[in-house]
């Protein structure tokens, strides 16, 4: 499942085992993922990690749902993680009611049919995962040029931000994707 010892659910005691159970409750599928399961031999940061994805990603006003996951899957994409990418790409895919411009937007947002509002909140996503040191006022100001308001664009860098971390823990502990997850194709989107 990773490279280190994972702690799965049956074997999970008390307040992992209770964090397990809420883990559980908000996922989709009723199960505690590969990657949380990588987390559990040290139950206080999995606490803390969990509480920041649940509160940013839970309710990504005001993004939409949509949004929210493009800048998912397209950090994760850029970030070389395919764990994520798959765990993503499905619920992008739910939320635009469109699998086929999921996937597209997974290999390449750039040549995907988006909106060009879209488009320009990728654009910030990415720089801020490839280059965060380079981000100026004029990458702001480009965003509320395209309608983002200062909570969208703070939503938006916490949501890349958490990504990004999300993306070195699942590839820097070796996370496999669970057994009956497909793998999404996705290019580097650099």
């Amino acid at each position: 499942m990773s490279w280190i010892r994972s702690v799965p659910p049956e074997q999970a005691t008390g307040p992992l085992k209770a964090l397990y159970a809420r883990i559980a409750e908000r996922s989709p599928n009723g199960r505690v993922s590969a990657l949380w399961q990588a987390c559990g031999l040290d139950p206080t940061p999995l606490e803390g990690r969990f509480a920041h994805y649940s509160g940013i990603m839970d309710d990504p006003t005001p993004l939409t749902r949509a949004q929210a996951e493009m800048v998912a899957v397209v950090v994760s994409a850029t970030n070389g993680c395919g764990y994520m990418v798959a765990q993503a790409g499905p619920r992008l895919a739910a939320a635009l009611g469109d699998e086929t411009l999921a996937r597209a937007i997974a290999l390449d947002y750039r040549e995907a049919n988006i909106a060009a509002r879209d488009r320009v909140l990728l654009d910030f996503a990415v720089a801020l995962s490839c280059e965060p040191g380079e981000r100026t006022q004029a990458d702001v100001e480009r965003l509320r040029e395209y309608g983002f308001d200062d909570q969208a664009i703070l939503r938006l860098t916490g949501m890349a931000g958490l990504i990004c971390a999300v993306n070195r823990v699942a590839s820097g502990l070796g996370v496999e994707l669970e057994p009956d997850m497909t793998p999404w194709e996705y290019g580097a989107q650099k």
